[in-house]
């Protein structure tokens, strides 16, 4: 089957249509409540909708026979399949991780000397200055940056609730980096995230505006 819709309510929507699920049949199926599958049809549709948690969407995956990443993109938890660059960024993106050090460190060379602004040019300097960091030069207050590594440790840890923040461990893997080696600072507010994520008042939309306090 081919699926258009871009995102998770239509698309869930869109299977339920084609395999014959009402909200009801499919909450049973899944072992999730009939409120939990009204979210998810009105998520990306609708504000009001809650995140879903991460064990709700693969067991709607599950009930619907479909890749659980799928769901898990559209909600955001994974990265988007590469299209937010041009194609010939994306290419070139590939092209510099399978470069060596040295030939890596020459780009970024230049990339600096030629970067439009001030800040660019002292995050591209922090990533040369500290090669084998991967998180060097990136801001990691920038709610982007916090979502994405909330979503990661909900999803690694299977998180439901907000008390599993705790079950984070030392040697957790958080793109690409220990969690004890992130500042503490940025440890709380991923935890700080990931309970208003898993809560039930969690509001989406007022996350952006609470890092910028």
């Amino acid at each position: 089957m081919t699926f258009k819709a871009n995102t998770l309510g239509r698309f869930i929507a869109d299977l339920m249509n084609k395999t014959g699920y009402t909200n009801r049949s499919l909450a049973t199926a899944a072992g999730v409540s009939e409120s939990a599958v009204r979210n998810l049809l009105k998520y990306g549709v609708e504000l009001d909708a809650k995140d879903p948690d991460a064990r709700t969407l693969s067991r709607i995956a599950d009930a619907l026979n479909v890749d659980a990443l799928r769901l898990f993109r559209l909600a955001g938890y994974i990265p988007p399949l590469p299209a937010a660059h041009s194609p010939r960024g994306d290419y070139l993106a590939d092209v510099f991780d399978q470069l060596p050090p040295e030939k890596q460190e020459a780009v970024l060379g230049v990339i600096e000397a030629m970067a439009p602004s001030p800040q660019q040019r002292t995050a591209v300097r922090a990533m040369r200055d500290d090669a084998n960091n991967p998180l060097a030069g990136l801001d990691l207050s920038f709610p982007g940056i916090l979502r994405l590594m909330a979503n990661q440790l909900i999803l690694h840890y299977d998180m439901s609730e907000p008390v599993d923040v705790s079950r984070i461990e030392s040697d957790a893997e958080v793109l690409q980096n220990k969690w004890d080696n992130l500042p503490s600072s940025t440890q709380e507010r991923v935890k700080a995230l990931i309970r208003q994520k898993l809560s039930l008042d969690y509001d989406p939309t007022m996350v952006d505006e609470q890092w910028r306090r």
